[in-house]
């Protein structure tokens, strides 16, 4: 329910301990190093210090992780064995760890060579390109039988071009030799945009042919420049496409055999990117000759073992409560079983250092109303199953999928629940197969009501959750409140409309309760209303004083909205089971008959698939809103910072301290 407490922590140590300290701090993992702006902005810290850092070792590393994953991608790309969908790391203790990095060398030549093959294929289908492309050019020239670079004799001049299609080349041919020229000028072939001739003339007519024809649009042809026949650049573009494609076969099957390397490659990635971090971290402290400084946060759970490892060291440091105008990091923590429920709050914006962790107190509606929308025993299960498959599978145990799976586990077993208290399992499926195909009446009630018969009874429900919901977040908003020392502020926003909303609640329902409800509603409110128009002339500054009257009308319409959204919970349990039952009247239409139960189980499976994709969707967006627009927009700032210890962030290795 509270967010990590932390301790400002200021280092100033010697520079030759440095590297040692760092990587220290790194392996200890719960350290955040601030950035240094402030303290560079202040004109007596810059006559003293300097930002520290080597930009050409981090670019170094930067490099080497690039091309690391540029061989982890090759592997992907020629490796067909089948690849989970959700990735876990590979864990390794800190002995494991420190002995593969001893092989880095070994590890670069892999990437190294898988780098240097994935070149060569590159090169090897630009070449494939190019003669390609060359082939393309060369194919109207079929026809011509004189070497190319065949352009001239001891008296003529030998050109090959280009002309308009809708030029009359006869007519060119005609006007050359009626201006005295003594010429060939032909078609040899042509397509849809442009045609293909050959052009010969005497050397003293030179000018006066190229300009009589460059009127007509005469260019040279693209091929000019290549040596020997058309048929003969044809037959050396075949073989040197057959060269490459042999070449890219070799090399592919050399990359595919090398698929035992992945883990190597991915360990060198993590490797390099331990040591961009250390190199990039140094760009947060600030350095004079000798010493170096920084400050930063640390859990203050952990303040303990940051300052026995700081006592080892020649240096300074202090540790210290945040400040009001800190900017202090956030860290979320709660129990296992609400920790990937994390995974809901960080979608919309850690709370800020101030702030109480939602987490754990959200956590039980998102899983019901969930539930509610997605009412169906036997959608539940496969979710649920799906779930706890895919972590199981994938050996899930840390990072977002594995949250969101688990998310989702929860949220199927809550469907179920709703299941059968809806009696809903695949809609109607159980009674429609026994009608159909058996001709039983089977008739499974449900354990509370069914939604489709009951809209108004389940419109109440769905309401009265909501207010429920609604005025836990109020309670948070008042528990911060006077915890601050806000008491009757909280009185104000909180306290009166408790009063005001239920007493209005007795009002309309009381009687279903108690007789006497009724009046106490009555009651409740009057003085609800009373204390919302008049504290604020105790709390309120300035004109503000008076704004009770307005507070009373907009929290009026503000509250009614938003109890009125809890009316989806409605909405989307009617659409999920009544979708599915009327899957279920379509995929029994054909009856008995054999086709009628291959028409059963197409329509059915496709059918429930459909609806089973779309109202999980619809399930998991609108009890995310519910949280986020109704519930936080009670108490929540949020805005908090995530928590970024120096630590060794790996991709693909998690290195603990110790093996499991």
């Amino acid at each position: 329910m509270a967010t990590v407490k932390m301790n400002k922590l200021s280092v100033i140590g010697m520079n030759d301990e440095k590297q040692t300290l760092l990587r220290e701090l790194m392996d200890l993992g719960v350290v955040e190093v601030s950035k240094p702006e402030d303290r560079l902005q202040d004109e007596e810290w810059k006559k003293l210090v300097v930002r520290d850092g080597d930009e050409t070792a981090v670019a170094e590393f930067d490099k080497k992780i690039s091309a690391a994953d540029t061989a982890i991608s090759l592997l992907d790309r020629y490796d067909s064995s089948k690849k989970p969908m959700f990735p876990a790391r590979r864990v390794m203790s800190e002995a494991e760890f420190k002995e593969i990095q001893s092989k880095e060398n070994d590890f670069a030549e892999n990437v190294n060579f898988l780098n240097s093959c994935g070149n060569k294929i590159t090169d090897s289908y630009a070449k494939v390109n190019s003669a390609e492309a060359l082939k393309l050019s060369l194919e109207p020239w079929n026809n011509y039988d004189l070497p190319i670079d065949l352009t001239s004799t001891d008296s003529l001049s030998i050109r090959i071009g280009l002309m308009p299609l809708n030029t009359n080349v006869e007519g060119v041919a005609n006007e050359l030799e009626a201006a005295g020229h003594s010429s060939v000028f032909e078609s040899i072939n042509k397509d849809k945009e442009q045609q293909y001739v050959m052009l010969w003339y005497f050397k003293a007519d030179e000018d006066e042919v190229m300009d009589a024809v460059k009127r007509h649009g005469f260019t040279q042809a693209p091929i000019a420049d290549l040596k020997g026949t058309v048929e003969e650049n044809l037959a050396q573009a075949d073989r040197t496409i057959d060269e490459a494609n042999k070449e890219i076969g070799a090399l592919e099957q050399r990359i595919k055999s090398m698929s035992d390397v992945r883990t190597d490659v991915e360990s060198y990635h993590d490797m390099m990117a331990v040591e961009h971090d250390r190199a990039y971290v140094r760009r947060r402290l600030l350095t004079t000759d000798e010493t170096f400084t920084f400050d930063g946060w640390t859990p203050k759970y952990a303040s303990g073992k940051v300052e026995k490892l700081l006592e080892k060291y020649t240096c300074w440091y202090e540790l210290t409560e945040p400040e009001e105008n800190d900017d202090v990091p956030v860290r979320l923590q709660n129990k296992k079983f609400f920790a990937p429920i994390e995974f809901i709050t960080e979608m919309y914006s850690l709370p800020n250092w101030k702030e109480i962790d939602p987490t754990s107190i959200f956590a039980i509606f998102y899983i019901i109303f969930f539930g509610i929308m997605f009412g169906d025993v036997g959608y539940g299960i496969i979710l649920c199953v799906m779930s706890v498959y895919a972590i199981k599978k994938n050996k899930l145990y840390e990072g977002g999928p594995y949250k969101l799976l688990r998310v989702l586990s929860y949220s199927g077993i809550s469907s179920i629940f709703w299941g059968i208290m809806f009696g809903s399992f695949f809609g109607d499926l159980i009674p429609v197969v026994a009608k159909t195909f058996f001709g039983k009446t089977v008739v499974i009630n449900p354990l509370w009501l069914d939604p489709a018969k009951s809209p108004m009874i389940f419109l109440v429900f769905s309401c009265g959750l909501g207010v429920i919901h609604l005025f836990v977040g109020m309670g948070i908003k008042a528990y911060q409140q006077i915890r601050d020392g806000k008491v009757l502020e909280a009185c104000k926003d909180v306290f009166a409309w408790y009063l005001i909303v239920s007493g209005i609640i007795l009002m309309l329902f009381g009687t279903r309760v108690a007789p006497g409800a009724p009046k106490v509603g009555k009651i409740m409110t009057i003085v609800g209303v009373a204390a919302a128009i008049l504290l604020p002339f105790i709390v309120n500054k300035g004109v503000t004083k008076g704004l009770g009257i307005w507070d009373i009308y907009s929290g009026l319409t503000g509250n009614l909205s938003d109890i009125l959204s809890y009316s989806r919970l409605l909405g989307l349990g009617l659409a999920s089971t009544s979708i599915a039952q009327v899957f279920n009247f379509l995929a029994s239409m054909g009856g008995k008959s054999i086709v009628g139960v291959v028409m059963f189980l197409v329509i059915a499976i496709l059918g429930h698939t459909l609806n089973f994709g779309i109202n999980a969707l619809g399930a998991f967006v609108h009890s995310c809103r519910l949280q986020y627009v109704e519930f936080f927009g009670k108490f929540y700032e949020g805005e908090g910072r995530a928590f970024e210890p120096l630590s060794r962030d790996t991709k693909y290795i998690n290195i603990i301290k110790e093996a499991k």
